[in-house]
């Protein structure tokens, strides 16, 4: 399975002093390499220096070329692409124009060939065309952020489905329910996914993400649920559908204590729930930090009324309540959650062929 991908810049690098240092890390030649991103641990590639270096000095032909993109072929990407092994590390590497690697890092069981074709079709489709010699950190954030999200799905999708919609991945003939989890930035929706992982809260672990995760929850039920959480910052909810698609749940996260952004909530909520893509998927919306609204009149008929939950055409919700510090409400998500499994389960006609 993919884990991680990053970029490194190596615009400035002395590829000429790296080659020719053989017995340590050069880290006179390394301190021009700029190490741009890795997505979503960003510190895969830190942990020893002699990993980049091992990926540059590998990569040095093609990147003395300095290519651009009219030279980025199909032909020319699919020769160029390799997978290596780099300290204990399974990794699918490519050059970019203007002295950019890009790489894939994958668990020691997965043959990272069987990704190439569509991460090379990825890069046609959608790097190349977005890829210039001025990127900004931010664009290669997105671009990082799409690929990542893209390959997941590539690697969901050829498991075996069910053929209906919301259809349901089964894996060793047990299925794997996927939830979308959604809202806009300070919801808390990080701190949701660690409590439900971990058990435990901590009001100071996680700054405001900027990141896409995975995590991983099992049920009572034995269900496997793989909840994908996108970060909430404006810039980051173009690119919500891509994550959202093939999803069999959605989990929309509303910081109740703020109530001067719930009109920027709503209409991302709406947004979302008019795409065709989601229709009729069950909605969990959880009306967060309720613990902040001691002195406050606002209560779960006003957010119903305000968010026209009422007026949802074709899909089931539950209005939640939670407050994550006290773990109010997490009992009741899950119980909703399996519920819904169940449900689908049962509608696709598995409910007595798989075995939970």
């Amino acid at each position: 399975m993919l884990e991680n991908i990053f970029l490194i810049n190596c615009e400035e690098a002395n590829l000429q002093n790296l080659k020719l240092n053989h017995s340590s890390t050069d880290l006179a030649s390394l301190a021009r390499i700029k190490t741009c991103l890795a997505y979503p641990n960003e510190e895969i590639l830190f942990k020893d220096p002699d990993i980049i270096k091992q990926i540059v000095i590998g990569e040095s032909a093609t990147l003395e070329r300095s290519i651009n993109p009219s030279q980025m072929s199909e032909d020319f990407m699919y020769a160029h692409s390799k997978a290596i092994r780099v300290k204990n590390m399974n990794l699918l590497i490519l050059s970019l124009p203007y002295r950019h690697i890009l790489g894939l890092v994958f668990d020691l069981d997965s043959n990272p060939y069987d990704y190439r074709n569509e991460l090379l079709g990825l890069i046609q489709e959608y790097v190349l065309p977005k890829f210039h010699e001025k990127l900004k950190t931010q664009e290669k954030t997105n671009i990082l952020l799409t690929l990542f999200i893209d390959l997941r799905r590539f690697a969901d999708e050829s498991l075996i489905f069910q053929p209906e919609q919301n259809r349901i991945m089964l894996i060793d003939n047990k299925p794997l329910i996927k939830v979308f989890v959604f809202g806009i930035d300070n919801a808390g929706k990080t701190s949701l996914m660690r409590l439900l992982a971990t058990g435990k809260f901590d009001q100071n672990y996680f700054p405001a993400t900027k990141k896409f995760r995975i995590t991983n929850v099992k049920l009572d039920s034995g269900t496997k649920l793989v909840m994908w959480d996108m970060p909430g910052q404006r810039i980051f909810r173009p690119d919500w559908l891509r994550g959202a698609q093939a999803s069999n749940l959605l989990l929309f996260m509303l910081d109740s204590a703020d109530e001067a952004r719930f009109a920027e909530a709503k209409l991302e909520l709406s947004n979302m729930l008019k795409l065709y893509d989601l229709q009729n998927l069950p909605l969990a919306f959880l009306m967060n930090k309720v613990d902040l609204l001691e002195e406050s009149t606002l209560n779960q008929q006003n957010i119903k009324d305000y968010f026209e939950l009422d007026s949802l055409d074709g899909r089931s919700y539950i209005l939640i309540p939670t407050s994550l510090p006290d773990r109010k409400g997490i009992e009741n998500l899950l119980d909703w959650m399996d519920e819904q499994v169940l449900k689908m389960l049962s509608l696709s006609g598995l409910k007595t062929t798989v075995e939970m």
